[in-house]
């Protein structure tokens, strides 16, 4: 990124009127310039390959792809944009989840848009952004969780929690192992239930942590 030339953005939300609002106050500032917005997890990705836009603000809950399958997929191709995610869940898992796929920073949609704009040229110019909220958070998670026995996952789940690391969909996992979705369905709750979690993004992060997988 130039530092004289705008900061390039992509905003992704599936809320209308917050999207509208938080692009419309963006687009008032002089070093940002959005140039896309998103209303589900496929056309963010999409919009972030095809504009390779300097940051994505990205919700973390969003359809189609969650916001952290979309910052795996964009970890996985070693996309150049950063990734900054604006989220009403500050969860201690979901903070983790996020730190531990590589996120740039973390913001509550309860900033203020001054301080989200200030941190979109942070996190542009290479900086990393936790509000104390979320350090407080990421802090507790880490001290909360048990090093434990590894649970035991058959060769299959371990394939498919493979898969699901590397960013893969439901149905590509289907096509990839040639079986059905049903079936991949019943393994990801299959992990889920090992490992204790409820949702793709910690699964990725327990399964890490505990070198389940690599």
């Amino acid at each position: 990124m130039s530092t004289s030339s705008p900061i390039t953005v992509v905003v992704a939300d599936d809320h209308p009127v917050f999207l509208e609002g938080m692009v419309a106050a963006l687009r008032q500032r002089s070093d940002i310039d959005v140039v896309a917005s998103a209303a589900d997890g496929a056309e963010a990705l999409r919009l972030v390959t095809e504009l390779l836009p300097d940051v994505l603000l990205l919700d973390y809950r969003l359809p189609e792809m969650t916001g952290a399958d979309v910052l795996h997929a964009i970890r996985r191709d070693h996309l150049r944009t950063r990734v900054l995610i604006l989220s009403g869940d500050t969860a201690s898992a979901s903070v983790y989840a996020a730190v531990q796929a590589g996120v740039d920073g973390f913001l509550s949609k309860d900033a203020d848009r001054r301080s989200i704009g200030d941190a979109i040229v942070s996190v542009a110019r290479g900086g990393t952004i936790l509000t104390p909220e979320a350090q407080a958070a990421l802090t507790l998670e880490v001290r909360g969780r048990v090093q434990d026995d590894t649970p035991v996952l058959s060769p299959r789940e371990r394939e498919v929690l493979k898969m699901m690391a590397e960013g893969l969909s439901g149905p590509e996992i289907a096509a990839e192992l040639q079986i059905g979705t049903a079936t991949v369905k019943t393994h990801t709750q299959n992990v889920y239930d090992k490992l204790d979690v409820s949702e793709r993004a910690a699964a990725v992060a327990a399964a890490l942590r505990r070198r389940i997988i690599e």
